[in-house]
C-alpha cells in the first residue's frame, strides 16, 4: 500500500496490523472496523505532535486502491481535513491529526465527519461563536451581557415584539 500524501513511499504496518504508517510524512491509515480498538498510544502520535501538516491541503487515493478519498472538515480549536474511502470505509489521519480528534474526544462523532447535515450544523456552531465574539468586542462586556439577558428574557415572551418596538422607542 502507497501513502496517498506522499504517493510512492510504502505504508508500514503498525501496532497489531489495525493501522499503517508512512514513515516519509507520519501520516496513518486504519481501517474503520479495527478503529474502536485502537487508543492514542498504539499509534504512538508522542513522535508527531500536531501541527499543521502540509499534506491537509489536499485528499488522495485510497491506499487499498478503491480511488480518490472524501475529505471531511473537523472543527475545533485548530480546523482540520480527514480524508475517507468511501468503499473500505478506511480513514487517513496526517501527521497530528489522531491526536486531535483524541484529545476532543470526537471518535464517535467520526462517521458523521463526511455528512452534509454535520457539517453544516458544524459551520453554524462556528459563525454563531464568531458573531458573539464580534459583537462582544465591539460592544464591551457589559452591555454585551446586559443585552443577552434581555435576549434571554424576551426570547419565548409572548409579547417580545411589542417589548422590541419599545427598546426601539426608547433608544431613538
Amino acid at each position: 500500500m502507497k501513502c496517498p500524501k506522499c504517493k510512492e513511499t510504502s505504508l508500514q504496518k503498525k501496532g497489531y496490523g489495525a493501522s499503517y504508517s508512512c514513515p516519509s510524512c507520519n501520516g496513518r491509515w486504519v481501517q474503520t472496523e479495527k478503529m474502536r480498538k485502537l487508543s492514542v498510544e498504539c499509534l504512538d502520535e508522542e513522535a508527531c505532535p500536531p501541527g499543521n501538516s502540509s499534506y491537509d491541503h489536499k485528499t488522495g487515493v485510497c491506499p487499498a486502491g478503491h480511488g480518490i478519498m472524501l475529505r471531511g472538515k473537523v472543527y475545533g480549536e485548530e480546523e482540520f481535513y480527514l480524508e475517507k474511502c468511501v468503499t473500505c470505509g478506511g480513514i487517513w489521519f496526517d501527521k497530528g491529526e489522531w491526536q486531535q480528534v483524541a484529545e476532543a474526544n470526537l471518535f464517535q462523532d467520526m462517521q458523521n465527519f463526511w455528512s452534509v447535515s454535520w457539517q453544516r450544523k458544524q459551520r453554524q456552531i462556528k459563525n454563531r461563536e464568531a458573531f458573539l465574539s464580534l459583537n462582544k468586542n465591539l460592544l464591551g462586556e457589559e452591555l454585551f451581557l446586559s443585552v443577552m439577558e434581555l435576549a434571554g428574557l424576551l426570547k419565548n415572551h409572548p409579547e417580545k415584539n411589542r417589548a422590541l418596538a419599545l427598546l426601539q422607542q426608547e433608544i431613538q
